[in-house]
């Protein structure tokens, strides 16, 4: 029965390119990202509101001295230098195995196993977008009035 949820609130969320904060918060309650009781759902959808403010099609870039050295991909903002290979960033350690363009889409499934795989190695402190926004602070509001 909770698989039947789960691809009922992942098919549910295919037709949006920017998600609303409930059906992030229930895209992530319905999924692996649930088992890690360390984080809650507020955890993900703060984190997800400041990587990519819910948009399936994020891509933004980090630099050094000006040069870009890497591309984050998607809902959590999933980086090529080390998770993803996009065919450009040299040194790619693809993490999790798969093309970068996987993360950019409107099935949440590639862009949860990836970030299920990114927290279980290095924890939530893997994003700066949840350290700086979220780590810390009280967050409950992300899931207020969700219904999950």
């Amino acid at each position: 029965m909770k698989t039947l949820i789960v691809l009922s609130v992942l098919l549910a969320v295919t037709s949006a390119e920017i998600l609303t904060r409930c059906q992030t918060a229930k895209a992530i309650k319905n999924s692996v990202l649930a088992k890690y009781t360390k984080y809650s759902v507020a955890d993900w959808v703060c984190l997800i509101k400041h990587a990519s403010n819910y948009n399936t099609l994020a891509v933004g870039h980090d630099s050094k001295d000006g040069k870009s050295f890497s591309t984050n991909y998607g809902l959590f903002q999933i980086s090529s230098k080390w998770w993803c290979n996009n065919g450009k960033t040299p040194n790619s350690s693809n993490g999790c195995g798969i093309q970068c363009t996987d993360l950019m889409s409107d099935n949440l499934k590639a862009s949860i196993d990836c970030a299920s795989i990114i927290v279980a190695q290095k924890g939530m402190e893997a994003w700066s977008s949840w350290v700086e926004n979220c780590m810390g602070k009280w967050i409950n509001y992300y899931s207020y009035f969700c219904y999950l």
